[in-house]
């Protein structure tokens, strides 16, 4: 038993032990960072003294966020906590993992000073080599959240004699944690990410480990992973009938869909990203999948090139350490790692030389030879392989840049009948007196009786009504409905939404609806509320970017919204929130776009309703039409307009809408908008502040153009239309779970 006393573990010393070794990368909800607590380390720690022996101390509730299982939809539920309840927790799990240490099965190889993967996997291999060739894959469903903590407070009062002491670790495994607002009790459990929780899940499944020890079962164990090994389908069967009862007294089961009976010479099974066929080893192929895809990620997401460098290196040394002692240099695996990286860093290379930022080999040579690279072997090797990508990377560039060069002629004209073709699908009417109808093939505009227009029924897509005296038939409805054009009304002094839309019934989908409404509230809900403003704000950011390549005044707007978005993806737990950042975001974007036309107009900042100035009634106006779109992407999606995840829920708005409309509204519209007052095309208000009839066409036109026009999106040339199609029905299987919702992000 442990006899020690929580005096002897809670001292200066400990605890300044303990906070050299805790995560500082997050802040509790005492909202007190690193640099806030070092400013006063000494006393700040002493307090902590105090307060634990004097038996004052309380934990603060804990911020509970959610993150994806390794390669799974799933997620799983971590607890943030304070900086001080880090320290207490490392200081006492430091002292009790020396004493319990010994009394563990030399097979349990998680969070184990000694130990660690490796070893698990060379233990894992001997019981193979030895003749154990039926195993049971054995996965704890829901360990860490199903641990039962009557069961675990037993054990630990027969194994710690300090009543103070098991109190405190008591404390911290009953700490509750607050989700947004809410607080959720801790009734069963432990909490991922606290310091004390890996040696708390060691000593309660230690009594697995002893059952499996006292029966003779072979086994190897990590953390809440195991594999129990047998000579014989019979006894592996005995094995795992004695397992599932006993785990059954320690409230545990099996994960039906991830625990099962394998042959390894005929099956084979994955065991802490190692496959194990027959007598061989190779890199699980999830594994080997996820290794590359962070290897194409780092490579392509961190700036500057020597930012790349070093977080590349930083994962070479887990490779080396780990991964690459299980392949053979000659395998296929260590090929296809090779090559990947290869081809990754080549086009890294075209980008950088395509851009400007580096020109000569040399300088793609000097910075190349930094990377630890973990598929060669010699100093020759290495400069080798470092002159492949750099010719690899040369390569593509010359060659897409002839590519375009041989192109542009087509692109242009490809560019011009979109355009065209944007405008002709459309049917915009703003005159008093006109009647719409349907003429065999055709949909016809009349005035005064008489036939104005005739558009064949085929090419239209959208009919746009911007006047109050306008009529039409029932078969103009009817032959709308069928086939699927929308006809969306306008206000004609510039609400920035349409005042109403006609759709057929046959879109809207209930399960969906249901859908919608079973994630409100959830941690599913703040992530596609913070990917709605992610894609608003990073095309405000790219847009002011592109602006100020010209006119050179737009730094400390783009500075300031680049850390506001940093600060509000981090930190913001509501929509609320996240609107709150956002406003404050958007203050600057304004701002810097009023520098930018203040030669020509007067724009001071943004005004939604009411507004009686030529750049926000435009404003406003090209949103109507871009609002009426998305609407109708949404609608054909089968998403219910009503029931939003960012912008608050109101029956008698499409609240949805305005969550899907953030992320085009500075790529379509203010760029429109922006571009027509720079080249101070005719935009003109009336006598009643508002635009003119001109006016309002122009802006119908030059929407409908950027939105009918192609743009780069996924590697392909698409159009800015298809694009709001796809990010409604990806919006569709993110609801469904199927997938995570990524924002549009244009290119400027």
């Amino acid at each position: 038993m442990y006899t020690q006393s929580l005096e002897t573990i809670i001292t200066l010393k400990n605890l300044k032990q303990a906070y050299a070794l805790v995560s500082k990368t997050s802040i509790g909800l005492d909202l007190v960072s690193v640099e806030l607590f070092e400013k006063d380390l000494q006393k700040n720690l002493q307090e902590i003294v105090e307060k634990v022996n004097s038996g004052r101390y309380a934990p603060e509730p804990m911020s509970r966020i959610y993150v994806p299982k390794e390669n799974s939809t799933e997620l799983r539920p971590l607890g943030l906590g304070a900086l001080k309840d880090k320290i207490v927790q490392k200081a006492i799990a430091l002292e009790l993992s020396a004493y319990f240490d010994k009394e563990f099965s030399d097979k349990s190889y998680g969070y184990r000073a000694n130990k660690g993967t490796l070893k698990a996997i060379s233990r894992v291999k001997d019981y193979i080599n030895r003749g154990s060739v039926y195993v049971y894959r054995l996965d704890i469903e829901n360990f860490f959240e199903s641990i039962s903590h009557h069961k675990l407070l037993s054990l630990l009062s027969q194994r710690i004699e300090d009543e103070k002491l098991r109190h405190i670790i008591a404390l911290f495994l009953k700490n509750g944690s607050f989700q947004r607002y809410r607080y959720i009790e801790h009734f069963e459990g432990i909490h991922q990410g606290d310091p004390l929780s890996p040696l708390l899940a060691n000593l309660y499944l230690n009594q697995l480990d002893w059952f499996w020890e006292n029966n003779k079962i072979g086994f190897v164990r990590f953390a809440d992973d195991s594999v129990l090994f047998a000579h014989s389908q019979k006894e592996l069967n005995h094995t795992v009938a004695m397992t599932k009862r006993y785990m059954r007294s320690l409230s545990l089961l099996p994960n039906p869909n991830k625990s099962k009976k394998v042959h390894v010479i005929k099956e084979g099974f994955d065991f802490l990203g190692v496959n194990f066929k027959g007598f061989e080893l190779s890199i699980a192929k999830e594994k080997l999948d996820q290794i590359i895809s962070k290897q194409n990620d780092i490579v392509k997401r961190f700036h500057p090139f020597s930012e790349m460098t070093l977080r590349l290196n930083e994962q070479f040394v887990g490779l080396k350490r780990y991964y690459l002692k299980i392949i053979e240099e000659d395998s296929p695996q260590f090929e296809l790692l090779q090559n990947a990286l290869l081809l990754s860093l080549g086009k890294r290379v075209a980008q950088e030389r395509k851009r400007g930022l580096l020109t000569t080999k040399r300088a793609f040579r000097a910075l190349l030879m930094e990377l630890e690279f973990p598929y060669v072997s010699t100093p020759t090797e290495k400069k080798d392989f470092v002159e492949r990508i750099i010719n690899r990377g040369l390569e593509a560039y010359l060659a897409q840049k002839n590519y375009r060069k041989s192109n542009k002629k087509i692109s242009a004209k490809k560019r011009e009948y979109a355009k065209r073709y944007a405008t002709s699908s459309v049917l915009y009417i703003s005159e008093v007196g006109t009647f719409l109808g349907v003429a065999k093939h055709s949909i016809v505009l009349k005035q005064k009786g008489k036939v104005i227009y005739k558009m064949p029924k085929t090419q239209c897509e959208r009919i746009i009504i911007a006047s109050t005296s306008v009529s039409f038939s029932g078969a103009l409805v009817k032959l709308c409905a069928t086939m699927g054009i929308a006809i969306d009304f306008i206000d004609l002094y510039a609400k920035s939404t349409p005042y109403a839309s006609l759709y057929s019934n046959n879109n809207s989908y209930a399960k969906l609806s249901l859908k919608q409404l079973h994630i409100l509230n959830t941690p599913q809900q703040l992530k596609i509320a913070k990917a709605f403003i992610k894609g608003k704000v990073k095309n405000q950011i790219n847009y002011l970017k592109y602006l100020n390549r010209y006119h050179k005044i737009l730094d400390m707007p783009i500075l300031s919204m680049e850390k506001r978005l940093t600060s509000m993806l981090e930190k913001a737990q509501t929509p609320n929130e996240l609107m709150g950042y956002e406003g404050q975001s958007a203050v600057h974007y304004w701002q810097g776009l009023s520098h930018i036309v203040e030669d020509k107009v007067n724009f001071t900042h943004r005004i939604t309703y009411g507004a009686d100035d030529l750049v926000n009634s435009a404003l406003n106006y090209g949103y109507a039409i871009l609002y009426s779109r998305v609407q109708y992407h949404a609608v054909r999606a089968g998403l219910s307009l009503h029931i939003s995840f960012l912008h608050a829920l109101d029956s008698n708005k499409p609240t949805l809408v305005y969550d899907m409309v953030e992320e085009f509204r500075a790529f379509v519209v203010d760029r429109a908008i922006f571009s027509m007052i720079n080249s101070r095309e005719p935009l003109k208000l009336d006598k009643n502040n508002k635009l003119d009839s001109k006016s309002r066409q122009l802006i119908t036109k030059k929407i409908l153009e950027k939105i009918g026009s192609f743009t780069k999106h996924k590697r392909a040339s698409k159009k800015v239309d298809t694009i709001i199609s796809e990010q409604a029905y990806m919006l569709v299987r993110a609801i469904k779970g199927l997938t995570t919702y990524k924002p549009f992000i244009g290119k400027y």
